[in-house]
This record gives C-alpha cells, structure tokens and sequence, in this order.
C-alpha cells in the first residue's frame, strides 16, 4: 500500500483519478482538499488491483445501474403502456418491448455516466454516502465505467432502434429533445434558474411517456402527455427532497435543481409547497383521465408517504437536523406509492 497526493496542476492527477496509471494498481482516493478549485488535492491509497476485495461483475452491474432508482423510469413507462388498453389492436409488440428495453439501457447509462462525473467533480468523493460508491471502493475505476456507460448507450439507441420504424418524425423529435435536456442535466447548465428543474421533469414525465406510447402504438394522445405531468413533477420533487440530506454542505453547482442556491429555510419551504402542489396534482391529472372516484378514494392512503416526508422537512430546523436523515428513502416510497397507484388503476381499465 502507498499514500500519494496529488494537486490538479500535476501532470499525473487525471491518471490517478480516472484510473489509467496502472493495469495492475487502483488508486483509491482517501481525502480530497479544496475540490472544484484551481487547488483542488486528492491524496490516494495505492493497492494491487489483486487485493481489492470485489464481487463479481454482474453485482457491481446491478449495484451501478442503482436500482433504487429503476422505478423513476420504469414506473411512467408502464404508466404509458398501460394507458393505451383501448388500442391493442394497434399494439406494436416487438417494438413496445424493445423499447422498454432501451428505456433500462438508458437508465443505466444514464447513472453509470453520472457516477464517472461525480467521481471526477468530487461530490461522490467528499461523501460517501452518495452514488453507488463502486469506483471509490476500487471495484472498477472511472475508465471502465465510462466504457460500460458507453456499451449500455449503445444498447439503448440499438433496442430502441425500432421505433423509429413505427412512428419515425414523432420519435426523432422526442429523442432529440431528450438528449438536449440530458446534456443540460448532465452539465448544470442554467441549474440557478431551474432549467434543469424542467429538463429533469420533462425526461421523467412527459418525453418518457409519450415516447413509450410513440413506440408501442405510432400514436400519442393527451392522456399521454398528462400522465407524464404527473410523474414529472413527481420525479422532480423526489430529486429535490433526496438532496437536502447534504444539500446545504456543498457548493450549489454540484446540485441539479435550484434549491442549493436557496438558503435552508427557503429551500424547505419551496419543497414544501411543491409537496402540496403534489397532493392537488395527482388527483387533477387523475378527474382529467376519468378515473372512477372509487379509485380515487385510495389517494388518500397512497399520499401517506408524502405527506410524511413533508412533515420531516418542515420540523427540520437545519441541514443537521434528524429527521433528514434516510430523507432518499422517503421520497423514494412517495414515488414508489403514486406509481404502483397509477399501474394498478390504469391496469383495472384492462379488465
């Protein structure tokens, strides 16, 4: 084992970063100083690749792709699926499943890129409690996972290839406004402003279910593009509520909504309010569809995890409060209840 620090102006700091120093070697990255400055140094831990002590593949894999976070992407997709009962007769099966396919690659790719960025910015370094941790544990080093994130894009334009074949002027569209909006995700491009706020709500909502329905039936309706509402809205919320366990200990530019250029009880209260908005979305996206108000009834019982999370947030009295602590776990189960409620009322409509 050896301990090297490196400041960012060394010629061999992005070597050691992105792992390419050594075949035999991994650099793990103990303590970082001053990060995203010009002064920025990183002191790593030297070991032989061989002493790592790493599962298999398949389980960094699956421990990549985060699958806590799966249900953000697949939930409004089979939202949208299951949107369209009354045209199965139109149902285009090959490429509807294929689609679904591409939308899991994207997913994983999606974070898998997002793991190598934050690796490289800082914040999945500074606290280890964010992202999957699977380069700072020298599992696989930055350079890899580039490669993986590469190969499952890939398979994601190659598995979602045939929808253009079904609906091509619609899809294209859709899939050129994504990347734009990914990119401005991907590099806070205007974050302070909230374009990332409406680039994140648009790829999780509306472009996500109207590309689904574009896909499986070459068509796309008003239904389609309000259920994405309701589940872009409610991603969105969900990003921002999960930031605030440590939103306030870093610089704001790390962060991809605008909340971090608040200060605290700003913030809180704009979430807050978002939450409420919430409540009174999900019904209303629900009366336009037509959903029976016997289903409806079960709103009340569904919105339990997010009234919860609210409640935490608002007797937070700073970013060291208690009650954020596993703040990702409760907006994920307030994302988690809505979906399972829109797949099994939408389902219903199928019987």
């Amino acid at each position: 084992m050896e301990l090297i620090t490196l400041a960012k102006t060394d010629p061999e700091f992005s070597s050691y970063l992105l792992g390419t120093f050594s075949k035999t070697h991994r650099a793990l990255p103990e303590e970082t100083f001053h990060p995203q400055t010009t002064r920025e140094r990183i002191t790593f831990r030297v070991v032989p690749v061989s002493s790592v002590n790493k599962p298999s593949w398949w389980r960094i894999y699956f421990m990549s792709m985060r699958p806590e976070l799966i249900g953000l992407t697949l939930g409004p997709s089979m939202a949208a699926w299951l949107n369209q009962h009354e045209r199965l007769n139109e149902w285009a099966m090959l490429p509807s499943w294929l689609a679904l396919a591409g939308i899991f690659f994207l997913h994983t790719a999606v974070f898998l890129f997002n793991d190598v960025q934050d690796h490289v910015r800082g914040p999945d370094r500074t606290n280890r409690r964010r992202g999957s941790q699977v380069i700072q544990k020298g599992w696989v080093s930055a350079a890899e996972m580039k490669k993986w994130a590469t190969i499952n894009l890939a398979l994601a334009v190659l598995f979602g290839f045939p929808a253009f074949f079904i609906s091509p002027f619609p899809v294209a569209a859709i899939c050129t406004l994504a990347l734009f909006c990914l990119g401005i995700v991907s590099w806070n491009r205007a974050t302070r402003w909230g374009f990332s706020d409406l680039s994140l709500a648009l790829l999780f909502g509306p472009l996500l279910t109207l590309g689904i329905a574009y896909a499986s039936f070459g068509e796309a309706n008003a239904r389609d593009l309000w259920i994405g509402v309701a589940f872009g809205a409610l991603t969105l919320w969900v990003f921002q509520y999960r930031q605030f366990e440590n939103l306030f200990r870093s610089k704001p530019e790390i962060f991809r909504t605008f909340l971090a250029y608040l200060n605290f009880d700003r913030a809180r209260l704009v979430c807050v309010a978002e939450g409420a908005l919430l409540l009174l979305v999900q019904p209303l996206v629900a009366w336009k569809l037509g959903v029976p108000l016997v289903q409806m009834a079960l709103l009340p019982l569904v919105s339990v995890p997010l009234v919860m999370s609210m409640v935490r947030l608002y007797r937070s009295a700073s970013p060291l409060s208690s009650a954020l602590i596993n703040s990702d776990r409760w907006a994920l189960m307030a994302h988690a209840a809505y979906a399972a409620w829109w797949i099994l009322i939408l389902g219903l409509a199928w019987v």
